[in-house]
């Protein structure tokens, strides 16, 4: 989810083109907290940091309070790139983040990745 319509795009085109995924956007915290209220069971939540409003860790706080989803992987969004932040973030339980701007053609394997170092650290 993301509050930039091009960015919306450009990450659905990047895991379509790559066969990486099925994507479904939101323009804003509360539609994706709604959509998933209603049933929407996504594998993985790629959320923005910054957005009016409600910021991604609000959102990610509000996910987290639906049961159906208090375990479904978040990765955050920013062109925030300092340590510090990337700490905070995670610390809030995010399973990775992504710098943006990011490249279209390998988000898909950074994804992945991501997911990979996460699934290695809850089995360890």
């Amino acid at each position: 989810m993301d509050d930039d319509e091009n960015i919306r795009a450009l990450t659905a085109l990047a895991f379509t083109l790559t066969g990486d995924g099925e994507v479904r956007s939101a323009a804003s915290g509360v539609e994706a907290l709604e959509a998933l209220g209603e049933g929407l069971q996504p594998d993985l939540i790629l959320l923005d940091v910054m957005m009016p409003d409600m910021d991604g860790p609000a959102v990610l706080a509000g996910v987290r309070e639906l049961p159906a989803h208090r375990d479904t992987p978040i990765i955050f969004m920013t062109a925030q790139t300092q340590d510090h932040e990337v700490a905070r973030l995670m610390a809030l339980g995010a399973v990775g983040v992504v710098i943006k701007p990011f490249d279209p053609m390998t988000l898909g394997q950074q994804v992945r990745a991501l997911l990979e170092d996460h699934s290695d650290d809850r089995s360890a």
